[in-house]
């Protein structure tokens, strides 16, 4: 009969054991929720058209050719800052406003644009097909 209580005893004991969660699945103070990244801003694409009409609304249009080429005609409004100084240049850049990115075609302008995406500016446009698609009227 001893024996009898004993195994009695084994199986409330062993009872609250089996029914226990893995400890994979049990709550965890180490264990934090996965951690919920801000989405990073993206580069948005815009003609022209758009390009100007934001620049009347206060957007800065940044024009990243050489000085050289900036010398044969620029988009009135726009502040050169060349690709090959836009990082050391970086602090120019108005973080308050919609950047407005244009280069000759389009290729320069996505470096520069994707350097300030990097850098933490939210507000940034490449102008899609550089200063060779501006309106010549």
């Amino acid at each position: 009969m001893l024996m009898a209580c004993n195994e009695a005893n084994a199986e409330k004991k062993a009872a609250p054991v089996q029914n226990a969660k893995p400890a994979a699945e049990q709550p965890s103070a180490q264990q934090a929720a996965p951690a919920q990244e801000a989405p990073k801003a993206q580069i948005t694409n815009i003609d022209w058209a758009k390009a100007l009409e934001m620049q009347k609304a206060g957007a800065a249009l940044i024009d990243v050719r050489t000085p050289g080429e900036v010398a044969e005609g620029t988009a009135p409004g726009s502040v050169n800052i060349p690709l090959q100084e836009a990082a050391q240049r970086i602090a120019e850049f108005p973080k308050d406003k919609d950047l407005l990115i244009f280069c000759r075609s389009g290729k320069r302008s996505l470096a520069v644009s994707q350097l300030l995406i990097d850098n933490g500016f939210e507000r940034v446009f490449n102008v899609v097909g550089g200063f060779m698609a501006f309106p010549k009227n």
